[in-house]
């Protein structure tokens, strides 16, 4: 009489975000149903091929069916010397795991992180520990909300094409188009309008963006032309732009405790 072994069933896929440091590569994984970002305990980095595996293998254990990895950008959206090298290390790892490998806009998420540790009152001794792990979460848990709000955008537009032959069109209000420097337009939704130091601005996210692909926020400022109309303008001081991307970090935070 032969025994019949029933295999445990496999995990749900499940998203990785990776935040990756000179020292540690933070880790974190989504929940089951991709909604929740969990950090999972830091990668200490050895040799360029050493991180690779470990990063593979965890990949694997935990059924990882797609890999998000932050992207330092500088503040005006440049590639500065660490991104160049998170950029490298993601051209290495995109051969050596069978998954998609992309990245994603991770300016202020250590700044966030270190915010978070600190209201938790956590010493500053202990902090370099989980830190990573933190800020890996806060990448994933962004792109997880962005892909969401996608998802819903598709299921609403398809929702309207019933309605509508024509195909759904956003509110005029909504969306506004703007020409980057090739000349080429893009279309922008308006996701929030905050006011801070008695000025407003604008916070754009791309509707062209594909789930795998990164969403780079935009922030413009409001202001009034000659005729009183409200036009866009770009902030061209690094400090500016860091007082807003924060104050909209804040009201984001303010908002998920609520």
């Amino acid at each position: 009489m032969c025994a019949i072994w029933k295999l445990p069933p496999r995990m749900a896929e499940r998203i990785m975000g990776l935040d990756v440091g000179d020292k540690w590569i933070g880790v974190a994984v989504s929940d089951e149903t991709g909604l929740i970002a969990n950090a999972l305990k830091p990668v200490r980095r050895q040799n360029l091929p050493s991180d690779l595996e470990q990063i593979a293998q965890l990949a694997d254990v935990w059924n990882v069916g797609q890999i998000v990895v932050g992207l330092p950008l500088n503040m005006n959206a440049t590639v500065g010397p660490q991104a160049q090298k998170t950029l490298n290390f993601v051209d290495r790892l995109k051969r050596m795991v069978p998954v998609p490998v992309s990245t994603w806009d991770e300016r202020l998420t250590t700044q966030q992180a270190e915010r978070i540790l600190i209201q938790q009152e956590v010493r500053r001794e202990n902090r370099k520990a989980v830190i990573d792990g933190v800020a890996a979460s806060l990448i994933l848990q962004a792109y997880l909300d962005h892909a969401r709000m996608v998802r819903t955008r598709e299921e609403t537009h398809m929702a309207d094409d019933k309605d509508f032959e024509a195909g759904f069109s956003e509110e005029e209000d909504e969306i506004i188009t703007l020409t980057d420097d090739e000349g080429k337009e893009h279309e922008f939704v308006v996701v929030d309008v905050i006011e801070v130091n008695q000025k407003e601005y604008a916070i754009l996210l791309p509707i062209d963006t594909e789930e795998d692909e990164e969403a780079e926020a935009v922030i413009l400022r409001l202001e009034k032309d000659a005729d009183g109309d409200d036009v866009l303008v770009d902030i061209e001081s690094e400090e500016e732009w860091e007082q807003v991307a924060q104050a909209y970090e804040e009201l984001l935070d303010d908002e998920g405790e609520e």
